[in-house]
């Protein structure tokens, strides 16, 4: 019984929220996997194995332990080996049950801590000591960057462009093509953008 995995198909219908139609024997596969997850959280893996050798299952050992694999990755990941991350998830769960019953049944203050101990080291298993990461802000949650050369904008006072334009006209040993540029940097002067190209395009050539 068994023969054939079904691993893929099931892993298939989780994803669809269950929604898909299973054959007869895909469904009896579904559950053997399922009471294995469950035995294995009660009463360990080797009992979860041996639950599908008895009958009316019969299955062989090598093929109960791929089938234990599956179990596990079945319900906490869907992967073909077991994961780290599926581990953790089983022993998650394991703790978290363990310190639920220490803390049903605790009557003094040693109970509590061993509590309180049982639920640090459930967290630390699931990251949780860990910081969220950041998640990608949506479109409309991104800041709007708005760039602007009036002095204004940011509450200064305009520039006044005849003091600027005689300050750079006043510089010695400059040659009149950089007072021309410093003019157009300033605001002074419009920029010529043919102008502009022919320059960039003179002092790139050698490196063409």
């Amino acid at each position: 019984m068994f023969e054939k995995s079904r691993f893929d198909i099931l892993a298939d219908y989780i994803a669809s929220g269950c929604s898909m139609e299973l054959t007869d024997e895909e469904l009896d596969y579904y559950n053997a996997l399922y009471a294995m997850v469950a035995i294995d959280r009660r009463e360990g893996k080797d009992n979860a194995i041996a639950f599908l050798m008895h009958q009316p299952f019969g299955v062989e050992r090598a093929r109960a332990r791929q089938m234990y694999a599956e179990a596990i990755n079945l319900f906490h990941l869907p992967d073909k080996e077991i994961e780290n991350d599926a581990y953790r998830a089983v022993i998650f769960d394991n703790l978290m049950k363990a310190s639920l019953a220490v803390l049903q049944n605790a009557s003094c203050a040693k109970d509590f801590e061993v509590y309180g101990n049982l639920q640090t080291q459930a967290a630390k298993i699931k990251g949780l000591m860990n910081p969220d990461p950041v998640k990608p802000k949506e479109p409309g949650e991104k800041p709007i960057v708005h760039y602007d050369l009036t002095p204004g904008a940011v509450g200064l006072p305009d520039a006044n462009r005849n003091l600027l334009a005689a300050q750079i006209d006043g510089l010695r040993d400059i040659p009149a093509r950089e007072k021309t540029r410093l003019r157009r940097d300033a605001g002074v002067e419009d920029v010529d953008i043919e102008e502009m190209l022919d320059d960039q395009e003179e002092k790139t050539k050698d490196y063409r």
